[in-house]
């Protein structure tokens, strides 16, 4: 049984809340949308919470860009790790730890657990967007922040850190200085120090990137739940059976077949929450909440919200008293811009890290972070947005495996056959990827789980009537062993065990083991940080919004 005390050191307490970022977009693209009818229906926006932040980045301060020429669009979407609404209080209990099992509803963190950078050209061309891993260690720098009725707050530089922990410490650190100023109303402490965060985020993303943020986006965890409730259901599509219990003080509770499934709003945040039982930990995760995107996109267009005004109003209804953009915005203009966002054209990518490593903080004494290349980050963002995506291809993958995948329509055979992957190796995630193997060559695998950490040699077993499956799979994996009956299994089932002779296709990316993953089968676990890499590790898997008629396949 793994030690619960360090499972509960590497559980991001507050977090496992990343989904309310998605919202985030899907307040930006009800707000596009609503802009096609703004002279008729004004009131549409009427009551949303604005941010004076990308001005309050000013000239001189450490993370200013100064503003592209064009009529280019980079909005910044954020996904803001509270559980607490507007004015500081504390989101309904029955709602955070009941329904969401999401702990207690008075944890207050202010972490950016998603944090994407979206690039929209003004002619039209190709949406190209940019997840950054919130665990990124970066320079998260200070500056001059102007707060109304105080004056100038001088934010200092809070040094390395996790990119999503500059909002909260910033935040954190002019909430000080308000009460010590006198300040009793909540909500006005609230507000502010809460615009004292947006501007930390928004340097340390300026930083990092070197490109300059036009717009932002900001949603918390009610906004999110309330747009896909009022949706109704979406669709999402996994390349292997999902299975994250609630034990030890983590996991969601997601238990989701391979393939495409229906999800309603409380499994949709599941599906966006999980962070262990994946291949690549917060990797796959950033790639949920990418293929969400799209799938609420998607959802949007098939159910006819876009294009009817009633609907688009109920639901800005809902998205707007939990929503936050920045004032700068022109919903009509910004409309006339999105429309490839809005109608699937977009591609979205995870930027490169080179590797993980644990640093003095957090409750344990350490925590885990991503180590990057800025100057990598820098030239792979400005070359993206800088390019003219009208005419400029997608972002080219590392490997052919990086390409969003079209997988086949599982066979007969196989749909009514027991598929079981065990990983029978040290290697985190492998039975998984085995899957998203299987599954991209038309079979999907039933459930996988955890085969001991010695096998020598991978192996096949059948039960009757399932011959020919296994040979199939045999061929797609190119093992040696050829599969063998086993009388002890059901019939119509198959068991591939996955022992240390197998080796990945060579066109799957390679990354190190995070501390934080745990093998398929196995309870999250911690260990040695592992030695960065000298190229960069891509982001993984491109998600296309146009492929699978809007509803990619990820893990």
């Amino acid at each position: 049984m793994p030690d619960r005390r360090r499972i509960a050191r590497r559980r991001p307490a507050p977090a496992l809340l990343a989904g309310r970022v998605l919202a985030a977009f899907l307040g930006a693209a009800v707000v596009a949308t609503t802009g096609l009818v703004w002279y008729e229906n004004k009131q549409l926006t009427d009551g949303t919470h604005t941010s004076t932040a990308i001005k309050g980045v000013k000239a001189g301060d450490d993370g200013y860009v100064p503003p592209h020429l064009g009529n280019d669009v980079n909005l910044l979407l954020i996904g803001l790790d509270s559980r607490r609404d507007m004015n500081g209080n504390d989101l309904p209990t029955q709602f955070v730890e009941d329904a969401l099992h999401a702990g207690s509803s008075g944890i207050g963190g202010y972490n950016t657990n998603v944090l994407i950078l979206m690039h929209i050209p003004a002619n039209g061309g190709r949406v190209t967007a940019y997840s950054i891993p919130r665990d990124d260690y970066v320079e998260r720098p200070g500056g001059n922040a102007d707060v109304p009725g105080l004056g100038t707050i001088k934010v200092p530089d809070l040094g390395m850190g996790k990119i999503k922990e500059a909002y909260n410490d910033a935040k954190a650190y002019a909430e000080g200085k308000l009460t010590a100023a006198g300040v009793k109303d909540k909500a006005k402490v609230e507000a502010e120090s809460r615009e004292v965060g947006r501007e930390a985020t928004l340097r340390a993303v300026q930083k990092l990137t070197g490109v300059h943020v036009d717009h932002l986006a900001e949603v918390n965890l009610l906004g999110f739940y309330d747009v896909v409730k009022a949706i109704g259901s979406i669709q999402v599509c996994l390349k292997a059976p999902a299975n994250d219990p609630i034990e030890y003080g983590a996991g969601t509770g997601l238990k989701l077949p391979a393939g495409v499934s229906t999800i309603d709003a409380a499994t949709a945040l599941q599906f966006v929450r999980q962070r262990y039982h994946l291949p690549d930990s917060d990797l796959s995760r950033t790639h949920r909440q990418q293929a969400f995107l799209s799938s609420v996109t998607h959802a949007l267009r098939a159910k006819g919200v876009l294009g009817d005004i009633g609907s688009m109003q109920s639901l800005f209804g809902v998205v707007k008293n939990d929503i936050v953009i920045d004032n700068g915005w022109s919903v009509l203009d910004f409309a006339q811009q999105a429309s490839n966002l809005t109608g699937g054209n977009a591609t979205f990518s995870t930027l490169p890290i080179k590797g993980y490593a644990d640093v003095p903080g957090g409750s344990g004494g350490k925590t885990s972070v991503n180590l990057v290349d800025p100057d990598l980050i820098k030239k792979t963002v400005t070359t993206a947005f800088g390019n003219d995506a009208a005419v400029a291809p997608p972002p080219t993958p590392v490997s052919s495996a990086s390409a969003p995948s079209t997988p086949a329509t599982p066979s007969t055979a196989a749909t009514k056959t027991t598929i079981t992957v065990n990983n029978g190796t040290k290697t985190v995630g492998l039975a998984l990827k085995i899957s998203g193997v299987l599954f991209d060559n038309g079979i999907a695998v039933t459930k996988t789980g955890n085969g001991g950490d010695n096998v020598a040699h991978t192996t096949i077993r059948y039960g009757t009537g399932a011959a020919d499956l296994a040979k199939q799979i045999q061929t797609k994996l190119g093992t040696k062993t050829a599969p063998t009956a086993d009388k002890t299994l059901p019939a119509d089932s198959i068991v591939v065990t996955i022992g240390h002779d197998y080796k990945l296709p060579p066109d799957k990316p390679t990354r190190p083991t995070k501390p934080t993953s745990a093998t398929s089968g196995a309870q999250p676990s911690t260990g040695a940080a592992s030695t960065p890499g000298s190229n960069g590790i891509n982001g993984g898997d491109d998600v296309d919004m146009s492929s699978q008629n809007g509803i990619p396949c990820v893990y």
